[in-house]
């Protein structure tokens, strides 16, 4: 029991593997932009984690932890930010390799417009929830920065590659939760889970996957500049 959640934290990266091995998705410097990219990732959204657990709106069960911790938070916290941010920008290469036709692109838009209008209501009425409204906030400034900033355009891939990552978001979560491994303030959050998952979980997923997929495909841009 005490190296669950270093299983569940390392787990994912075996996905990288396979992929790697089936369609070679780490070629022409994609193996260095992917890690890049990741870690970038895995720095912001472990900064986020950090402040939910100063604002004691996370614990974790020290049961399951190596005690070994940077800013009270465990390192299997941010080694599983990194494992899942990787294998999704893995995903994202080697669904782009299997399926590379892009046609669907043009609604991509109209999906992001939901989710901020989507954000906009949780943030409303979630006051003040403060795991929801941050897990939100940073959902909503993503989507702005990519879609209204941001010349990349890559949104369509992106969703279909966070439609891939639910079952293993479901598993790792999801064991997570059922053995308390991390405990969230009941008062922080909105009330509504999915298989005793907490729905914020998988709006941050995809805030860090789409982040992830950004910085991936700027590292590529600038590589091909």
């Amino acid at each position: 029991m005490k190296f669950l959640f270093l299983t569940l934290a390392l787990t994912p990266l075996l996905l990288p593997l396979i992929f790697q091995v089936d369609k070679q998705i780490f070629k022409e410097g994609n193996l260095r932009a992917s890690i890049g990219a990741s870690l970038v990732a895995t720095i912001l959204f472990s900064a986020i984690n950090v402040v939910l657990y100063l604002l004691g709106l996370i614990s974790y069960d020290a049961k399951y932890t190596l005690a070994v911790s940077f800013k009270d938070v465990p390192l299997e916290q941010y080694l599983l930010h990194f494992s899942l941010n990787f294998t999704a920008i893995s995903l994202y290469q080697y669904l782009n390799l299997r399926f590379p036709k892009n046609h669907l692109q043009k609604y991509s838009l109209a999906l992001s417009n939901l989710l901020l209008g989507l954000g906009v209501a949780f943030l409303f009425f979630a006051y003040p929830k403060w795991y929801t409204m941050l897990t939100f906030a940073t959902l909503l400034l993503t989507l702005l920065l990519i879609e209204y900033v941001g010349k990349l355009r890559f949104m369509y891939r992106a969703y279909r590659t966070f439609a891939g990552m639910l079952l293993l978001l479901f598993v790792v979560y999801g064991i997570m939760a059922c053995n308390n491994v991390v405990i969230t303030a009941a008062g922080g959050i909105s009330g509504l889970n999915i298989a005793k998952i907490p729905v914020e979980v998988f709006f941050m997923s995809l805030a860090a996957l789409l982040v992830s997929i950004y910085m991936f495909e700027f590292f590529k841009s600038r590589r091909a500049a």
